[in-house]
């Protein structure tokens, strides 16, 4: 039997890399498919949180899919330890991607942006496993992924 702790801290892990994911999503994209910045930023349907003790999918803010701790202790403790490892090292390459990103928009000088270019495929390619794990991770609790968390796995897994 899996103790409460250890499916409160996966549940938090989870929600929160799931939030890393969100943050990025729409940058990744553009960055990958050279697309320009929209007017407005992209609002997406489907939204992964935490509530209380569960993992809540919300399609326009209407909650579609319900994951409680009680779920969850149905998975192997091994998986529900190793989503934390998955959310620290997301943590990571968001801070990575946060810092270099902006770096592209003021790349004059076509080596400079070229660097900048490759810095940021460095850093696809360095999170593909984990967000890809993070995204497992959801989907063998349970829940239903499509929308931009299925857009962004295929554009990071073929990057």
């Amino acid at each position: 039997m899996v103790d409460l702790n250890t499916v409160s801290a996966a549940i938090g892990a989870a929600t929160s890399a799931v939030g890393l994911i969100d943050k990025m999503a729409d940058q990744i994209e553009r960055f990958l498919t050279k697309q320009s910045q929209p007017a407005v930023p992209t609002e997406h349907r489907l939204k992964i949180e935490k509530e209380g003790d569960a993992i809540v999918s919300k399609n326009r803010g209407e909650e579609r899919q319900r994951i409680t701790a009680k779920d969850l202790e149905k998975l192997p403790h091994t998986s529900l330890r190793h989503i934390k490892v998955l959310e620290q090292s997301m943590e990571n390459h968001y801070t990575i991607w946060s810092a270099v990103y902006p770096q592209l928009a003021l790349a004059v000088d076509p080596i400079a942006k070229a660097k900048t270019e490759q810095q940021l495929k460095e850093v696809v390619r360095s999170m593909k496993g984990d967000l890809d794990g993070i995204l497992t991770f959801i989907e063998q609790a349970g829940m239903y992924l499509d929308d931009h968390y299925l857009h962004i796995r295929s554009l990071v897994v073929q990057a």
